[in-house]
């Protein structure tokens, strides 16, 4: 059965992508990956708003004619999920062996575990002359306000490297179905997971960087001033750090409506470059 794909659609589409058809050529993301899968199927409404905060599919400013979209439409889907985004699912690894203090079960030396974790998409927020991280700014690296205490970042100063999954299910009930009759479906809605690495900031963080990171945080998390860096009577130390992305993998929905694999990580990062201004 053909079925109308659940795309969704963002940020005065027209705009941002005729912006980046007809000047990518002297873009860093041109400079970084060629742009080789077009967006010519779409009809996008120039009257979405910039500052909506959703991914929710609109029949009267997408017509696709059951056609995926691109792949490089599907990396900009998925950059967006992530400035949308306030919480994700971190998996890292224990420590094999265990350090001598750790009241982690022995048996589970080695194994994977999963914690639900704050996040802010903080890079559009940093002066654009930091230098606290060793990581590149504004390439799609989501924001941690770390905890010393976290089982995440326990495994992850000892070595682990980490997986981030992001999805859309909370918000089914804000979605139309993919074709009429069909049930609501978080199956048909997207996610994706990053992998790389947890990186603090070097510290102490400049004033101008610490600042940003604050207000960045605090507006996805107005509860976590109650545990910023250095805060006077805070339940647990914390610090700032950033994941490291590395690789990318997608699931848009439904197979055959969008698309599913693994992302191109030079247009990840090229795009964050080119057009987060537009996206916050």
């Amino acid at each position: 059965m053909m079925a109308r794909p659940l795309i969704t659609t963002f940020f005065s589409a027209l705009v941002l992508l005729t912006y980046l058809l007809l000047h990518v050529g002297a873009s860093p993301l041109a400079e970084q990956a060629p742009l080789t899968d077009t967006i010519t199927n779409y009809n996008l409404d120039t009257k979405t708003d910039t500052d909506t905060d959703t991914l929710i599919p609109s029949s009267s400013n997408l017509n696709t004619d059951f056609a995926p979209p691109s792949w490089f439409t599907s990396t900009l889907l998925a950059r967006r999920l992530l400035a949308l985004s306030r919480t994700g699912t971190a998996s890292t690894i224990f420590p094999s062996p265990l350090p001598p203090n750790s009241h982690t079960p022995p048996s589970l030396a080695g194994h994977s575990t999963t914690q639900t974790e704050y996040l802010a998409d903080c890079d559009p927020y940093l002066p654009a002359n930091d230098t606290s991280s060793e990581s590149p700014r504004g390439l799609g690296n989501p924001t941690f306000l770390a905890l010393h205490v976290a089982t995440t970042f326990r495994n992850t100063a000892a070595g682990s490297n980490i997986s981030l999954s992001l999805d859309w299910w909370d918000h089914v009930n804000d979605t139309t179905p993919v074709w009429p009759g069909f049930p609501l479906s978080e199956a048909g809605l997207p996610r994706v997971t990053l992998f790389g690495y947890v990186e603090p900031f070097e510290t102490p963080v400049p004033e101008a960087v610490e600042s940003a990171l604050t207000k960045c945080f605090l507006e996805k998390h107005p509860d976590a001033e109650a545990w910023l860096p250095g805060k006077e009577g805070a339940p647990h130390s914390s610090y700032w750090a950033g994941l490291r992305v590395e690789q990318v993998y997608w699931i848009g929905g439904f197979g055959g409506l969008q698309r599913i694999g693994w992302l191109n990580v030079s247009e990840w990062k090229g795009i964050t470059q080119v057009v987060m201004r537009m996206m916050v």
